[in-house]
């Protein structure tokens, strides 16, 4: 009987042994997929980035071109350009995405500066030129772009209640994300993700089954629990990401559009386009998007290019993308 007992203590004792190895190495794991996720100023460089835009038009001539240094409601300091048009005009915000910088969006900026409007390029935090300070993917960068349109409705080249926010991936998704401002009359939401999570865990997945090709033997076995894995590792990485930075990781623009108790005022008209081919974020992000939108009675458009891959449309079909943003914009502005 004591053997028996004997037995049963050291059973309990291994399996609660490997529940914490277990539970500790996806802590590890988890601290490490948050570093590489908040870590700020990683250049498009350092990760092989390839944005391809049309060639450039001309930019804003320099007298009517200023640099723009502000802060967010929490304090981070964020630079960024103001393109004034000689006339009061509206004012085109331009997001970027997650580890690029304004500089890569500078032909978006022209088209839209040739156009007739004001631009506003500044960086999220992180991000270029400003503060050098953790990134969040999206939910701490809402507090940036709301600075950016305190900003630039103080420039008076801009007309009053006719900013345009226009971003890409994560950028498009911030814009989604903030509570509806009473200046911002339209959203270009270019490649937006619906849930931030989903994202990140299918980019963890990613990782363990590159790194699982190497393995040999009963290790294999291990590797069929890859998405459960994954989805411990994303689990403890949330944790570990409100600990250190004591804010929540996840972003859900979709819960955003359809959550009528958190909006204090009715979502500005949106434009979404995503190309069919994203393999960054899939299509169906968009059309959870476009579903959610329309079940709340939110203006929406929409364009999805065949064979553009993230955030590519207007690279591949430049006239297509610059003819449904002025259609948009045309019909946003004079609503």
């Amino acid at each position: 009987m004591k053997g028996q007992n004997r037995w049963a203590v050291g059973l309990t004792a291994g399996m609660g042994f490997v529940s914490f190895a277990a539970t500790s190495g996806l802590f590890v794991l988890a601290s490490r997929f948050v570093e590489r996720l908040s870590l700020p100023h990683i250049t498009p460089d350092e990760l092989q980035f390839t944005f391809k835009l049309p060639a450039s038009l001309p930019e804003a001539p320099l007298h009517l071109w200023r640099a723009i240094t502000f802060r967010t409601a929490d304090g981070k300091v964020l630079r960024g350009d103001f393109w004034a048009q000689p006339q009061p005009a509206p004012t085109v915000i331009v997001c970027h995405g997650y580890r690029v910088t304004r500089e890569v969006l500078r032909p978006v900026a022209a088209m839209e500066y040739a156009h007739g409007y004001n631009i506003l390029l500044f960086d999220f935090r992180g991000h270029g030129d400003s503060e050098s300070v953790a990134t969040s993917g999206g939910r701490a960068e809402v507090s940036d772009l709301e600075a950016a349109i305190n900003v630039a409705v103080l420039q008076p080249e801009t007309l009053s209640g006719k900013l345009i926010l226009h971003g890409f991936s994560m950028g498009a998704a911030v814009a989604l994300l903030m509570q509806p401002h009473p200046e911002v009359a339209a959203i270009v939401a270019d490649s937006p993700y619906a849930n931030l999570e989903e994202i990140l865990r299918h980019l963890i997945e990613q990782d363990l089954r590159q790194v699982s090709q190497r393995w040999q033997g009963p290790w294999r076995v291990v590797a069929e629990a890859i998405p459960l894995v994954s989805w411990g590792i994303m689990l403890a990485g949330k944790a570990v990401y409100l600990v250190r930075f004591r804010h929540p990781l996840g972003a859900r623009p979709e819960a955003s559009l359809r959550n009528k108790q958190t909006r204090k005022r009715a979502y500005p008209p949106i434009l979404l386009i995503h190309g069919l081919d994203d393999l960054a974020i899939p299509v169906t992000h968009a059309r959870r998007l476009a579903a959610c939108a329309r079940a709340q009675n939110i203006p929406l458009s929409t364009f999805y290019v065949a064979g553009a891959n993230h955030c590519a449309a207007y690279g591949l079909d430049p006239s297509g993308y610059i003819q449904a943003c002025r259609t948009f914009l045309q019909s946003a502005l004079t609503a």
